[in-house]
Parts: structure tokens; sequence; C-alpha cells
């Protein structure tokens, strides 16, 4: 049975984890400055982050898969604002680093235990709109998180990061009042579902991988837009940096609403449908929104582009699940964590690109990935899907059951 304020809950949490992830770039803005740091010690603390909220998440969700750790639910909350809040207070590097790693290592507690207790609270006809619940507080997290950064720092100097620290500690104290509920929906195991293909997980390789290559495609078309375009905008389309940003902004927005609607479009018309379709629409979209020197065109086109491109969000992380049904917290860190910290490697690789080809190449091959995501979900199996004649089906079947 669908359990929504548990999911909206679990979705705030998600919120209040990842405004860490949108933060940590306006802070390092003002820790270069104050504590004189390189580019080369700015990508380092960029580097430590990513290593720690993501790329261990999926030891994380193993080790959530063996034994009970709804406590990471609260803790995580609580460390990932810990390590960003007392950033501003140190002025050695290498204690900026242990702090960085805390709050990414909060980050990547939360996010398997969450995803896998929102699997739990979706009942079984609504995975995909439950996963979309959750996913949508972390992308509005991270849009939310430059504005909050901006704003303590802006008005308060460095020291303004402790303001950070507020939003972590209350959730996590939620969190703690309604632990028993979380328990109890915990006891009976990881799922029915789950219990139902105990084994049945084993040969699962091959659409695993595959699955993981659609999530890094995706995680390098989005970080690579998100880092080079107001450079190609501002410098290849004679647009306005007001524009740039604007444009961005629109690009993300749209990603978080494209949240919302790909997982009950999933739950509808099946994963493989919306994995396809939001590649193939993705792949028309994207070379227009970059190459655009008009700007309501432009924008209309980043709107659409963010939308389609995000809208597998949920779809990929249920999917991952649905794969691994006997380890759903491992399966939740892999999508959540390891894929899409990928999309860090792409950006320092598509840099390099950059500087080798020149940045319009970049952005032509920026705009040609997302055949490559078409490509593999072509080739990936369809799991669950749930389309409206699907459905009659099973219900005549269960009638003459009867």
């Amino acid at each position: 049975m669908l359990k929504l304020p548990l999911l909206i809950l679990l979705s705030t949490g998600h919120l209040v984890t990842d405004i860490a992830q949108g933060a940590l770039p306006v802070i390092n803005l003002f820790l270069a400055e104050a504590l004189k740091l390189t580019y080369f010690q700015v990508g380092i603390i960029s580097l430590a982050f990513t290593f720690s909220s993501a790329i261990v998440q999926p030891i994380f969700g193993f080790f959530s898969d063996q034994v009970e750790t709804t406590w990471l639910l609260p803790l995580g909350c609580f460390l990932s604002g810990l390590g960003l809040a007392f950033t501003g207070t140190v002025s050695a590097y290498w204690l900026l680093l242990v702090l960085v790693l805390v709050s990414g290592l909060g980050v990547a507690g939360y996010h398997p235990e969450g995803s896998k207790t929102a699997f739990l609270a979706s009942g079984t006809n609504n995975r995909f709109f439950s996963m979309s619940i959750f996913s949508v507080g972390g992308n509005i997290g991270i849009g939310l998180g430059p504005v909050i950064a901006y704003l303590l720092l802006g008005y308060c100097g460095l020291k303004g990061t402790v303001g950070l620290l507020a939003p972590g500690m209350i959730i996590a104290l939620i969190f703690l009042g309604v632990s028993r509920q979380i328990n109890q929906l915990h006891q009976p195991g990881p799922s029915s579902a789950a219990k139902k293909n105990k084994g049945k997980g084993k040969v699962v390789l091959l659409p695993l991988v595959l699955i993981i290559l659609y999530v890094t495609a995706r995680s390098w078309i989005h970080s690579g837009l998100i880092t080079y375009y107001p450079f190609y905008c501002v410098h290849y389309l004679g647009m306005d940096k007001t524009y740039a940003s604007v444009s961005l902004t629109v690009f993300l927005l749209a990603g978080a609403a494209g949240t919302i609607l790909g997982g009950p479009l999933a739950d509808r018309w099946g994963d493989k449908a919306v994995l396809t379709g939001s590649m193939s629409l993705a792949a028309l979209f994207i070379f227009p929104f970059i190459m655009s020197k008009n700007a309501a065109a432009g924008l209309l086109f980043a709107g659409l582009s963010g939308a389609v491109l995000i809208a597998t969000f949920s779809t990929t992380v249920v999917y991952g699940q649905r794969l691994l049904p006997d380890n759903v917290g491992m399966a939740s860190g892999l999508m959540l964590g390891f894929a899409i910290g990928t999309g860090s490697v792409g950006v320092s690789l598509l840099g390099y690109l950059a500087d080798s080809w020149g940045l319009p190449a970049v952005m032509n091959f920026i705009a040609l990935l997302p055949v490559l995501g078409l490509g593999l979900a072509l080739f990936l199996p369809a799991l669950g899907q749930q389309t409206p004649a699907k459905k009659i089906q099973e219900t005549r079947g269960e009638t003459r059951g009867v």
C-alpha cells in the first residue's frame, strides 16, 4: 500500500542532503579567495566530495542489504550538513578535505537507505511514481543549494556556512521521531517482490551493465551541459551571462518537473518505453537548445531538454532495483551514486577534449550522446511493464483463478 506521507518525508530528506551538492561549488568560490587555493586544490575538494558521496554509495547499499540500517536516514541528513557547515571556519586545507569527506559520506549513506525505504513504501503498483516523489526532492535540493549558499555566505561571510547545519539537524530529528514506523516497514524483509524473486537476480549482468552505461551517458550529457553550456553560450553564441544563467535554471527546474512526470509514465507505459522515448526526444531537443541564438527558442528547448533528459531518473533507479531484487540497497547505490558519479569523470574528459578540439566540438559531441543512450535503451529488456492492456489481462487472469 502506498505510504505517501512517508514518501514526502523521504523526499524532503533527499532535498536536505542534496543541498550539499549544490552548495559546494559556491562555497569553493569563497574558499578559493580566502585560503588562496589553486584550481588544482579546488578540484581536489570536488573530487573528495564526489568520491565520498557518489562512488562509495554501492558499499553503503550493500551494507544496508545485509543488516538493519534505517539509522542511516537521520545520520545521513545530519552529516551532510555538518561537514559543510564548518568548512567556512577552518584554515587548514587538510581539515577542509576531512569536512568535505564527512559531508559526502552523509550523502552516500542517505541515498541507498532512502531509496530502499521509498521502494518499500511504494506498494506494488506505484514503484515509478513513488521513486519520482523521492527523486524530485534531490533535484530541488541541488537547485536550491547554490542559492542558499550564496545567501548565507553573501550576508554572513565564510562563517555563514554554519547555517547549513540547521536543515540537516531538523530533518534528522523528524526521522528519529518516526523511526518506529520506518523500522516496522522494514521488518518483514526487503520486500514481497524480493522474496518472490529470491535467486532470480543472478543472471542480470548484461542488463545491469547496460543500465549503468545508460545512466552514465545521461550523466555525461547533464553534467556536460551544466558545466560547459554557459561558456559556449557567452563566448560562441554571443549571449550575455544573464541569459546563460536563466537558461541553465530553466534546464534544471524542468528536470525536476520531468522527474515527477517520468515515474507515472513508466508505471503506465513501461520502463523501456520511457527509457527509449527520453533519449529519442533528447536527441531532438538538445541540439537546438545549445545552438539557438534566439532567446525565446533557446529557453523553450532548454526546458524541453531538461524535462525529457531527467524524466528517466526514477525509472533507472527502479529498473536497477528490479534487476537486483535481493539487493535493493546496493542497486540504489549503483544507480544513484556510482553511475551518476561518473558524470564528474565525464566532465573532466570533456574538458580535456575542449582544450584539444575546442568547445564547439565538445558541444556537438554532447548533442550526439543521446543517440548512444538510445542504442543502449533498445537492448534493455522491459521489466515489469504495466500497460493498461496488461493490467486488464492480469485482472482477468486473477478473476479466472478465483
